[in-house]
């Protein structure tokens, strides 16, 4: 991430089109065990720190009935060089108790570049030029080579969350 008070700044969906966000719906039991899961298959999937995954959002209510509602809201930032990281948000909710109930894992991404505009260097018409040039012949093959890789790093989060599913039905 650029740190600056001015910055251009490129973004791009790792999936422009259909899918766009990667979900995973289940029905079955043990949702409650997925809120710690979940977080950890994040973590393990993208390389990140703790401090790289910042829980926005936290609700989980419990019913009279023993019912639990919840919702929750990661974001994911990973660093991939010094002007490009990763932008996720990964979503889950789910209703039910530990012996059956409904769940929606939700993931979308972004990749983002961002080049300082703090000097007059960087503000003028020479640098903006030699920076465009630059980008277009060196740093668009890289650009595409981190959309790619963000994609697999989707799939294979979506996979593995899938395949934990797939254990929570034969344990129960």
């Amino acid at each position: 991430m650029v740190f600056a008070r001015a910055k251009l700044t490129l973004e791009d969906k790792c999936f422009e089109e259909d899918p766009g966000t990667l979900e995973v719906n289940f029905e079955g039991p043990g949702i409650t065990k997925l809120y710690h899961r979940v977080y950890e298959m994040a973590r393990a999937v993208f390389s990140v720190p703790e401090s790289e995954m910042q829980e926005i959002r936290f609700d989980w209510e419990k019913g009279k009935d023993g019912d639990n509602k919840f919702r929750v809201r990661w974001w994911i930032h990973k660093d991939l060089d010094v002007f490009s990281h990763l932008y996720l948000r990964v979503d889950l909710s789910g209703k039910g108790t530990d012996e059956h109930g409904r769940a929606n894992v939700r993931l979308k991404g972004w990749l983002r570049s961002e080049y300082p505009q703090d000097t007059v260097w960087q503000r003028s018409i020479f640098y903006e030029m030699m920076r465009t040039f630059w980008h277009r012949i060196f740093y668009r093959q890289k650009r595409e080579e981190y959309i790619e890789e963000c994609r697999h790093l989707m799939i294979f989060f979506e996979k593995q969350v899938q395949q934990y599913l797939g254990v929570l039905k034969t344990e129960h």
